[in-house]
């Protein structure tokens, strides 16, 4: 699954508290820096779990949301690199049933 990862800070951040952040985000799996404050994650997790790990690191006047972000995603001028990670990834979970159409009858 892919998850995307985004939060706002309240107030001045340290350099060692950003990078607990970003290595918070890092080990939930295959991830790239969207933006400073958004990411884009590869793992197995629900949103939830992905939620309380990040939020673990953060401060509490700290905002974050977490959404999976399904295989149907658009996107405009970004880089080819990234178009190419996001176009590579799983974006079914191990959970998901499989998509079925009713068969058409008249």
């Amino acid at each position: 699954m892919v998850h995307l990862i985004t939060y706002d800070l309240s107030g001045v951040r340290l350099p060692d508290e950003m990078g607990r952040i970003e290595a918070a985000i890092k080990a939930l799996g295959q991830c790239y820096a969207f933006h400073k404050t958004a990411w884009f994650v590869e793992t197995e997790l629900s949103n939830k779990e992905v939620c309380e790990k990040v939020a673990a690191v953060l401060r509490p006047r700290d905002r974050l949301v977490v959404t999976r972000i399904h295989r149907d995603w658009v996107a405009a001028n970004v880089s080819p690199a990234e178009t190419e990670w996001l176009g590579g990834r799983n974006f079914h979970s191990a959970s998901d049933r499989p998509d079925t159409a009713a068969p058409f009858t008249r």
